[in-house]
């Protein structure tokens, strides 16, 4: 996953420039609806009216996605999504991989942060607490919130927020990264993605 750090870098001169820009912004990203319940195993993606599905597909998992998320890039066990919300560009990463025996989901939650969170690239990593609930694909896990500064000299200590889970199936792990300016914690949630990474990791169908 060190590869999309790379990636990120290149995107966090636009979050500068839109930091500054919230009375002009386009709004949050929209949802799915409902989602249905939670089943133990290979769960169907939730489905969405009147809006056409995009699917990519990795080994081990087929990821369901919408407007206005979009592939920048992609191979056979990794994808990105790119998306515009109120404060820039949101970037999401979803990995499949095989697993050796022993290996936690928490493992590859902290393993995957620090590789993303390379400290040649940012400062001030915190540690913002676990992720209630983390599941992908309805298959539970492991999540951890971190808050970041950007050490790019085109966007100097700018504020960035990683989210990152992980699931395990039988011998495959799928990872779910997230990089955003929008703060997860903000008492305003109107223009944060929170609900739209729920529906993102929900759309992930394990093969």
């Amino acid at each position: 996953m060190q590869r999309l750090s790379k990636g990120w870098k290149l995107i966090l001169p636009v979050i500068a420039l839109l930091l500054g820009s919230w009375a002009c912004a386009v709004g949050p990203l929209p949802g799915v609806g409902v989602t249905p319940t939670p089943c133990s195993a290979r769960c169907p993606a939730p489905k969405r009216a009147d809006t056409t599905p995009h699917t990519v597909t990795l080994a081990h998992l087929r990821l369901i996605y919408f407007d206005p998320w979009s592939v920048d890039s992609s191979s056979r066990g990794d994808v990105v999504l790119v998306a515009q919300t109120d404060l820039g560009q949101v970037s999401v990463e979803v990995t499949s991989q095989t697993i050796t025996p022993g290996t936690t989901a928490e493992q590859l939650v902290h393993s995957a942060a620090q590789q993303l969170l390379d400290p040649n690239d940012y400062s001030g990593v915190q540690d913002a607490g676990p992720i209630v609930g983390a599941e992908i694909g309805y298959v539970p896990g492991s999540g951890e919130d971190y808050s970041a500064t950007t050490t790019d000299p085109n966007a100097p200590s700018t504020p960035v927020y990683l989210s990152v889970m992980a699931s395990l199936l039988d011998y495959i792990a799928i990872i779910f990264a997230a990089l955003s300016p929008l703060d997860p914690s903000t008492a305003d949630p109107s223009g944060a993605p929170n609900q739209a990474y729920d529906q993102l990791v929900n759309s992930v169908e394990w093969t």
